[in-house]
């Protein structure tokens, strides 16, 4: 599997493998946190006959961020789930490329739109200050799951953006060797 970063200009590639590795390190404390907690939930409900005070409410940004940080690590990848078997059927590197590169601008564009979209809820958000919308038990600003929204989508639409960079640089040579990099999948044989 060819990598991203691995075709970016070495300063851009350095920053961007930084910053899937900080994404990464996110993930992996946040999704440590969400069982650690349910297992608390279910200790202090069944064997200590209490409740644990608002566990949803403090879940509820950490599974934001653990959500739209990974969807910006998956993008990064290219490894979102697509409904599309058009690809398995074109059979020249250079339709494939165009093909990519129609998906990819469509992409793009969409993201960017989700981007401005998100940006308008922060905007909203912070404009309430001091009177934001928060959660009842602890009072946690809407504002965080909402900057994690707009932070995953931003990250989205950059890697989408970087991938369209290197499509357009590398030409049709790329999917050559991405096709010839990627793993033998069933419907390959």
């Amino acid at each position: 599997m060819i990598e991203l970063a691995d075709e970016l200009p070495p300063g851009l590639a350095w920053l961007v493998r930084k910053m899937v590795a900080i994404k990464l390190a996110i993930g992996a404390v946040a999704t440590i946190a969400l069982p650690i907690t349910f297992t608390m939930v279910v200790i202090f409900r069944y064997f200590l006959h209490a409740d644990l005070f608002a566990y949803e409410e403090w879940l509820l940004p950490i599974a934001f961020w653990l959500y739209f940080l990974g969807s910006s690590v998956g993008s990064y990848q290219d490894g979102q789930i697509r409904a599309d078997i058009l690809e398995t059927y074109l059979k020249t590197p250079k339709i494939k490329w165009w093909r990519r590169l129609v998906v990819g601008v469509i992409e793009t564009a969409i993201l960017i739109v989700l981007v401005f979209w998100a940006g308008l809820t922060i905007m909203h958000d912070l404009s309430a200050y001091p009177f934001w919308q928060s959660t009842i038990a602890l009072n946690i600003p809407y504002f965080i799951p909402h900057l994690a929204i707009f932070v995953g989508f931003a990250f989205m639409a950059f890697y989408s953006a970087l991938h369209l960079y290197v499509l357009l640089k590398t030409g049709p040579g790329l999917t050559q060797r991405m096709a010839e990099a990627a793993p033998v999948t069933m419907a390959d044989g």
